[in-house]
């Protein structure tokens, strides 16, 4: 589950920036028309993404390629911790300023000299030079220490609609049309009584399996995190709920309707039934099937799923204020799995930490083990993919927040389906108490606790043991 800025806050966010810039244009105007000098000056303004790491080899070989920015080709680095900024530069000729685009806070004041960016933190704290690269879409500097800056610049999003008017949105604009053809090619879209509902099915034979994806996700989520189900036999029914991808959010606005939508795609494909599974914001609408649809659920797991209001984080981990930022923007992911591609265990060790209750150290130790071991690798790198595009997805992650945080009491007491509650016990995101009550609600259910478990129990240290206990109790449960 991710937390959205409410689109009030992100509205008038765009406002102040656009009342910066209308100012600093203003500015340059007076400027010129005051001055003795025949020059003009020319304003421009642009976003970038900027990895910053301080420890870890950059390597620039030439020989990597990239399927994301071309900033990437031949730049990585075994950094084990980076810092994700969004920057706003303003362009005054060749003078530059510097603002956090999440806050509006000033950062920094630059020059560019030919194919050179020299800049200089208003703190005084940091300075570094970089060179320019591909044609103004990439930069790539360092202030002679241990510290390197990698910047990719984004799409422009004060009017989105210009996205691939620039010649740098090209990375972004391939990248989304590679990866939603490739998503078009592997679901279908059925009409059903509910309305289209877009789903895939995995596996020829045996009970279904249905999954109930969180946020922001789709079809594709179950195929990121749930790989180690298929192929056991059961036939893996995997959609894209309300709002998400191709499933227009008319086909259901609530928890309630999106369970009795996935109830309508069971009749159009002829299921009977399903053993149910929901994970992270998609607890809601599998807690609701169970329950509207007893008959049809011949057992029910929840994998670090919401069960009560959700309440966002008060003091979030660092780095989250930015992802919330970036989650909402259309590249956001894009440049989010640019910066996986690029620094695989920083990113790892960024990504997981905003959703543990672990220490620094563990959390050191968790990222190792995942990019050391090549399956979970793979794993975290589809979990990143199946984030985005961010405009296909805004729509069902914005009405999850607006269904969970007021959500009342659902009555869990009434299920009857056999029910395994997994959940992490450093789960940052969604709290454990979130198993605790539904455990404490649901008779006969069993509640099996991930020791150091984060949000995504996938990944944990003992992820071989949590398939396994998931494993074995659809096995026990199944009708066949």
């Amino acid at each position: 589950m991710i937390n959205f800025l409410p689109v009030e806050e992100m509205s008038s966010r765009v406002i102040r920036r656009f009342v910066l810039v209308f100012c600093l244009m203003l500015s340059a105007v007076m400027v010129s028309s005051c001055s003795d000098s025949d020059d003009s000056s020319t304003t421009r303004t642009e976003f970038w993404g900027v990895f910053k790491t301080d420890e870890g080899t950059i390597v620039s070989s030439g020989g990597e390629t990239s399927d994301f920015s071309v900033c990437n080709e031949g730049y990585r680095s075994t950094a084990s911790n980076i810092e994700l900024d969004l920057w706003t530069m303003v362009f005054l000729n060749n003078s530059v300023t510097v603002y956090n685009t999440t806050n509006d806070n000033l950062l920094a004041k630059a020059r560019v000299v030919e194919d050179m960016l020299f800049i200089d933190s208003i703190d005084g704290e940091w300075s570094f030079s970089a060179d320019y690269r591909k044609a103004g879409c990439c930069f790539d500097g360092t202030d002679g220490t241990s510290s390197h800056w990698h910047g990719i610049r984004m799409p422009d999003y004060l009017d989105p609609s210009t996205i691939g008017q620039n010649t740098c949105d090209s990375n972004y604009t391939d990248w989304f049309d590679s990866w939603t053809s490739q998503l078009y090619a592997e679901s279908t879209v059925a009409d059903t009584t509910a309305g289209p509902v877009e789903y895939t099915i995995i596996g020829d034979s045996g009970p279904v399996l249905a999954f109930m994806h969180g946020g922001p996700g789709d079809f594709y989520s179950a195929i990121a995190y749930f790989s180690d189900l298929m192929g056991k036999g059961f036939r893996c029914l995997t959609w894209s709920r309300p709002g998400f991808l191709r499933t227009p959010l008319s086909t259901g606005t609530t928890p309630e309707t999106q369970a009795d939508a996935l109830a309508a795609l069971l009749d159009t494909l002829s299921i009977d039934s399903v053993a149910m599974i929901g994970a992270s914001a998609g607890g809601p609408p599998a807690y609701q099937f169970a329950i509207r649809h007893p008959e049809r659920t011949w057992a029910l797991v929840q994998a670090d799923g919401i069960s009560q209001a959700y309440s966002p984080d008060v003091n979030p981990r660092p780095g989250v204020e930015t992802w919330v930022y970036l989650i909402n923007q259309d590249s956001g992911m894009w440049l989010y799995n640019a910066m996986f591609e690029y620094a695989n265990l920083g990113t790892a060790r960024q990504f997981m930490g905003m959703m543990s209750l672990l220490d620094d150290e563990q959390n050191d130790a968790l990222a190792e083990s995942v990019v050391a071991d090549p399956s979970k690798l793979s794993m975290l790198g589809k979990i990143l993919l199946s984030m985005g595009p961010n405009s296909l997805l805004k729509a069902g992650s914005f009405n999850d927040i607006d269904n969970y945080t007021d959500m009342p009491p659902m009555p869990l007491e009434e299920i009857t389906a056999p029910t395994l509650i997994v959940h992490g016990t450093a789960d940052g995101d969604v709290p454990p108490e979130d198993a605790t009550y539904a455990a404490s609600k649901i008779a006969g259910s069993e509640l099996y606790w991930v020791e150091d478990g984060i949000h995504v129990a996938t990944l944990s240290e003992n992820s071989g043991e949590v398939m396994k206990k998931i494993l074995d109790f659809l096995n026990q449960h199944s009708p066949e």
